[in-house]
């Protein structure tokens, strides 16, 4: 899979690449970014931040990209993003968000040192294993990279943002 995370120059956006070994990942950020390289990832720029047109301009990079997924992780991109999943999955990107509707529940948390990403209920990656979250994650089809809590109660989740 070949997958865009934005905030590409935050440590954040470096310590989900744990989650994609395996994967093609760019790293996008707005204005000038490092012109670097990795066998791990690439990065590049979207140009100037314009807040009117973000799912428009994320999409476009997408697509020229092509990219299968994305998880943008800018606050200011959440909602845009997940309003416009319809649209991108009618190009077969896969948006790593919670429908919109679902949004404001997941932020609630925090940070953690325990964080999972995933892709409508599968798992792709967990920092400790927690089943009761996994179980979570199936019955709510839920897709992002979330923050948890390791409690033996039903787990709370926190998108991750910068």
């Amino acid at each position: 899979m070949k997958i865009l995370i934005t905030g590409g120059t935050s440590a954040t956006a470096l310590k989900l690449l744990k989650a994609f070994t395996g994967h093609q990942v760019v790293l996008a950020d707005y204005g000038e970014v490092p012109a670097f390289s990795s066998a791990a990832y690439r990065m590049i720029s979207l140009g100037a931040k314009n807040e009117d047109t973000l799912a428009h301009t994320l999409l476009n990079y997408c697509l020229d990209e092509n990219v299968e997924a994305i998880l943008p992780l800018h606050h200011f991109e959440l909602v845009p993003v997940a309003k416009s999943a319809v649209l991108f999955k009618e190009f077969d990107i896969e948006v790593l968000l919670p429908n919109h509707a679902a949004l404001a529940q997941y932020s609630n948390l925090g940070k953690t040192e325990n964080w999972a990403v995933f892709n409508q209920g599968e798992t792709i990656f967990m920092t400790q294993p927690n089943e009761m979250l996994v179980h979570k994650a199936q019955t709510n089809q839920l897709s992002g990279a979330y923050y948890f809590d390791a409690t033996d109660q039903e787990p709370n989740l926190s998108l991750i943002t910068i």
